[in-house]
């Protein structure tokens, strides 16, 4: 996964939230849950230990482009 691209804005995100490329690659690797958007874009989601929020996501296109990253994530049904 170190081929990841990230977006000016997700990067700007991260370090507003304090979210780091090792959890990106963490949440990745196991996620929680996946919510697919389109044919190549989802969001994949994971509740992290030790962080207040209560769940982490990123939008990713392609499996490799992250466009932002979230959290306070909430799953809509």
């Amino acid at each position: 996964m170190s081929s990841l691209i990230y977006t000016d804005h997700a990067v700007q995100r991260m370090e507003q939230r304090k979210i780091t490329h090792d959890l990106i690659i963490d949440l990745l690797a196991s996620p929680d849950g996946r919510i697919k958007q389109t044919m190549d874009k989802e969001i994949i989601y994971k509740k992290i230990k030790n962080r207040s929020d209560n769940l982490i996501a990123v939008v990713i296109v392609g499996k490799k482009e992250i466009l932002t990253v979230m959290n306070f994530f909430e799953i809509k049904l």
